[in-house]
């Protein structure tokens, strides 16, 4: 039989005797406490917030090519700009720093928290 087992910052535990979260969107911020797998949530909203920049991207890039369309144009750039602004704070957003838990950090995906 083979035994499977939980690495956390060079700390090896066999799983077998951990209580694991069963959802691992936020593995890299899991954290021993006792036979407990947690949660840190500093280091959650952290990898959300890299999840949101990666999400984001694709947008920023079509807004990238609209501002410069808009630019030649010479109408609609401030309105561009605008939105490009509201992406780039997306990560700065109260509700990611107020989360209380893991399920409602990862409920605030980019579409939810710019009221789409």
């Amino acid at each position: 039989m083979t035994k499977t087992y939980i690495n956390i910052d060079g700390d090896v535990r066999d799983a077998s005797s951990l209580k694991i979260p069963a959802d691992r969107t936020f593995r890299g911020a899991w954290t021993f406490n006792g036979d407990v797998v947690e949660i840190d949530m500093a280091k959650a909203r952290d990898i959300h917030k890299d999840n949101l920049r990666a999400e984001r991207a694709p947008r920023l890039e079509a807004l990238d090519v609209d501002y410069m369309k808009a630019l030649e144009a010479g109408s609609g750039a401030a309105e561009i700009a605008a939105k490009k602004k509201t992406l780039r704070d997306i990560t700065a957003d109260a509700k990611i720093a107020n989360a209380a838990d893991a399920d409602a950090l990862k409920a605030l995906d980019l579409a939810t928290l710019l009221g789409e």
